[in-house]
């Protein structure tokens, strides 16, 4: 029923002008909205972009921010699993983004994948509700394959060590066993995390461009996870990796929407 609704009703619900538009959309996966807006603005801030950065108007939306450069409006979305953020992907591709990038963590499932290394991934394996009411026919999701490209090829240029490979979805982390992370990675999934299948069944279902940019909090398949000691001493790292992929994909989102 609701996919039946325009976005001209959507504008009007959403309490948006008539010819509001979406040009571009970051969706971040995580639970740390102030922490993840601070390193929006540091990245921002050394690219030297003035943005500015405003909430949307209806609370349905309290988890994404616009980010206005010149007459350029981006969607930042903030989302902890595909249900919420499913939604803010829809509304922003009705709304005319012409590319979605999702960026987070994820936990490796290769050996020898580091902490802090990235995965660009080719594909994103996705079982649950939000990716097969948009695409009934397979649960395997695909970004666009020439901007996840580009963006692992910028990575690499920044140093950063990027896989390349598939990845699993799984909305219930905390359900997770250790058979899990092993059948995984036997089957040759590189990562897991909670979003990226998702956004690329939304995306694709509208004809929008996508692709993600993911770093390794933690390898599963080798025993290192937010519950480790190390974790907590690597903070530091993460945020810097955080920083990096934000400016990265900016880069990405800007010529295509300027």
């Amino acid at each position: 029923m609701y996919r039946s609704i325009s976005a001209e009703q959507y504008r009007r619900r959403l309490g948006f002008m008539p010819d509001y538009r979406v040009d571009a959309m970051l969706c971040y996966g995580t639970l740390y909205e102030d922490r993840v807006l601070a390193q929006l603005k540091e990245a921002l801030a050394d690219m030297k972009l003035r943005a500015e950065i405003s909430d949307l108007p209806d609370p349905f939306l309290r988890f994404a921010k616009e980010l206005k450069i010149g007459n350029k409006n981006i969607w930042f979305a903030i989302g902890y699993g595909g249900a919420w953020i499913s939604e803010y992907v829809h509304w922003a591709c009705l709304f005319g983004s012409k590319k979605n990038i999702l960026l987070g963590s994820c936990g490796g499932l290769k050996p020898g994948i580091k902490q802090g290394d990235f995965i660009v991934p080719e594909s994103s394996y996705g079982d649950e509700s939000s990716v097969r009411i948009y695409n009934r026919e397979s649960p395997i999701q695909y970004p666009d394959t020439k901007i996840s490209d580009k963006i692992a090829s910028k990575l690499e240029s920044k140093g950063e060590k990027v896989w390349r490979g598939p990845i699993i979805t799984c909305q219930a982390m905390i359900g997770e066993t250790l058979e899990d992370i092993k059948q995984w990675s036997n089957e040759g999934y590189f990562g897991v995390e909670m979003e990226s299948s998702t956004v690329f069944a939304v995306s694709n279902h509208f004809k929008v461009l996508c692709s993600a940019s993911l770093y390794v909090g933690d390898n599963l398949i080798e025993e290192h996870h937010n519950l480790s000691d190390e974790y907590l001493a690597e903070a530091d790292l993460r945020k810097q990796k955080q920083v990096t992929q934000i400016k990265i994909a900016l880069s990405e989102l800007l010529p295509s929407i300027i």
